[in-house]
């Protein structure tokens, strides 16, 4: 009897525990666009993915890091590049973030087109990080874009609305919507990859 009391009570306390840990577990809910873009920016080009958080919960110091993985015409192995953003980090993630890569003289991606990136078979890797004020716990959430997933010539449309009441909408069903850009005076050429059926 006392050593069924004991099994009883140990068994009991497991599994509470194992329950409360996978109930309270934080899981990123972050949505990513379907695809990266080469866009138009600041007189050049930019690489550009959009993230918008899919709960209502607060998610505070967001953190952005990009890499860059190619590979190389003469050994054949990947190389990895770390990519500097427009903005690494933001204080309070309450609506949509596009993140932004300059293709500017220190940019590996300096005089690459689109036939480049795919004799290369570049891949854009994403990972983010935030903290999630909910649960008072560190999340990361992570993707990918490959060269066939990266839209040249085109640009995200706006998510944003005001709306009647004032205040302003945002509309997380356009994450994906694109446009064709716009090219400035002395911005680099580029073509758009037709998009695929239902992107």
């Amino acid at each position: 009897a006392a050593v069924e009391s004991l099994v009883g009570l140990l068994a009991f306390a497991v599994a509470t525990g194992l329950l409360y840990g996978r109930f309270s577990r934080p899981h990123a809910r972050v949505l990513f666009s379907r695809h990266g873009v080469v866009a138009p920016f600041r007189g050049g080009r930019a690489f550009m993915f959009r993230i918008v958080n899919e709960r209502s919960n607060q998610l505070i110091e967001v953190e952005a890091n990009l890499t860059l993985s190619i590979l190389d015409p003469e050994t054949g192995d990947r190389r990895f590049h770390a990519l500097a953003l427009e903005r690494t980090r933001i204080n309070l993630f309450p609506s949509n973030w596009t993140v932004v890569h300059p293709i500017d003289g220190a940019s590996p991606l300096a005089g690459l087109g689109e036939a480049d990136l795919h004799a290369l078979d570049g891949e854009f890797i994403v990972l983010i990080k935030a903290f999630d004020d909910t649960f008072s716990q560190t999340i990361y959430a992570r993707t990918s874009y490959t060269a066939e997933e990266v839209r040249w010539g085109a640009r995200f449309s706006p998510m944003l609305f005001p709306a009647a009441d004032g205040m302003t909408d945002l509309d997380v069903g356009r994450l994906d919507v694109l446009e064709e850009a716009v090219r400035t005076p002395g911005s680099a050429p580029s073509t758009r990859l037709p998009s695929p059926p239902g992107g």
